[in-house]
């Protein structure tokens, strides 16, 4: 069984406690640290090197955001799961141009956290529904939009392959879906995010939605 190691920032200690002792009690999650601020929590990050951290937003000396993106500076592969109980359009687009690979509400269930870890884990993009809404509301209204940048050169195929990962899909899952190697799929992403002049999946699928790309089923 493969284990994901776990790295938990929140400034509350009773809130850490809880994450910790729930996520504990799984076989495949080990909590490798618990930091109760954004400089803390860094420099646990730089000794236990995690799988995913898990991020409150409203911390001292770093907030949440401040800190993905050192987090991110430090390891562009480490998974960024932010568990917070904000939720405003600023708060989310920065989140998002921090390059988080998820939001979750603190009143997100406990299993939904668990599920949402391994989501992550997994490749995919994992929000709260009214975080969901909230990006589509943002976006379709056009509050993020970039009109220098033209998707008009992007490809069918490509295309197929954005709906794919906006949807929540793996490499290997859109690979099997189009009958094509996963090594394929990922040079279609690569494509796609240097044609778009974007540095990650984030900010792939916030383009995608912001600039009605795709379907919103």
């Amino acid at each position: 069984m493969t284990t994901t190691s776990v790295l938990i920032a929140d400034d509350h200690e009773i809130v850490r406690y809880g994450i910790s002792t729930y996520l504990s009690s799984s076989e495949d999650i080990q909590i490798v640290g618990e930091a109760s601020t954004g400089e803390e929590c860094i420099q646990l990050f730089k000794e236990t090197d995690p799988d995913i951290c898990l991020l409150d937003i409203g911390m001292p000396n770093k907030n949440g955001i401040e800190t993905a993106k050192t987090i991110r500076e430090l390891n562009r592969d480490t998974k960024i799961l932010i568990l917070s109980m904000h939720i405003n359009k600023q708060i989310l687009s920065e989140a998002l141009e921090a390059g988080i690979n998820g939001y979750l509400l603190k009143s997100t269930d406990k299993a939904d956290l668990l599920t949402g870890i391994r989501a992550v884990m997994k490749g995919q993009q994992v929000f709260s529904d009214p975080i969901s809404d909230l990006i589509k509301e943002s976006f379709l209204s056009n509050n993020f939009r970039d009109e220098a940048k033209s998707y008009n050169q992007i490809t069918k195929r490509e295309h197929e392959i954005l709906q794919l990962i906006v949807d929540g899909h793996t490499s290997k899952e859109i690979a099997e879906k189009l009958y094509i190697s996963p090594r394929t799929v990922d040079t279609h992403r690569a494509n796609l995010m240097q044609k778009l002049e974007l540095n990650n999946i984030a900010e792939l699928v916030r383009y995608a939605i912001e600039n009605d790309m795709v379907s919103n089923s």
